[in-house]
């Protein structure tokens, strides 16, 4: 991400907020057009938080952070929310959860994001933030996994956008699709907007414009 290439171009004064695990470095500081105006993205992370943190009623330190990092913003700010990756992944998230819990992948994937939109309506209820939920972008292909196991991801991840796209409309959010221009044969990544194997890099920025016109 360091490595990118930086425009000369004037800092905007208007700030749109990214709140996220590592997903909100990926377009760090840098110029983005929402509606026709002109606004600096400014990153708020939350190390290492999961969609499920959110979704359950436990309090612990992701929520917390995050919280204070949401209730800090100015009033009625614009904020992009990126969580959800790391819950896609094949050994720490729902994947793993569903073994663990015998429980149908799409019935846990689906409880969780519900629980994950709602704790930020209920977040937002004093704040008035519009809030643009961003999806999970199309995953790379891990050699180092089994074929079945890879398929298993991206399967994982195409649950877990359609839930949040059913959420995130049914209370009035906006949601910004990453997967669909990530994405390439049998769901994963068309190796266009990756940076690594799990983070998208500025080149994103103006396929994300096109949706905030």
């Amino acid at each position: 991400m360091l490595d990118a290439n930086w425009d000369e171009e004037p800092a905007s004064e208007n700030k749109v907020y990214h709140l996220g695990e590592s997903h909100c470095l990926s377009y760090a500081h840098r110029n983005i057009t929402i509606g026709g105006s002109n606004f600096r993205i400014a990153p708020r992370i939350t190390f290492g938080a999961k969609a499920f943190h959110f979704s359950r009623t436990k309090h612990d330190s992701f929520k917390a952070i995050t919280k204070a990092h949401f209730v800090s913003l100015p009033k009625s700010s614009k904020v992009f929310l990126s969580y959800g990756e790391i819950d896609c992944r094949p050994n720490e998230g729902f994947i793993s959860a569903a073994r663990k819990l015998d429980k149908p992948l799409e019935e846990l994937i689906d409880q969780t994001t519900e629980g994950y939109v709602q704790w930020f309506l209920e977040q937002n209820a004093g704040q008035r933030h519009h809030l643009y939920f961003i999806n999970v972008p199309a995953p790379v292909y891990d050699e180092k996994l089994s074929a079945d196991l890879n398929s298993e991801v991206a399967r994982t991840v195409a649950l877990f956008n359609t839930a949040l796209k059913k959420y995130s409309l049914q209370h009035g959010f906006d949601m910004v699709d990453v997967f669909k221009f990530t994405v390439g044969k049998e769901g994963f990544s068309n190796g266009l907007f990756h940076v690594d194997n799990r983070h998208l890099g500025a080149k994103a920025l103006p396929e994300i414009e096109q949706q905030l016109s």
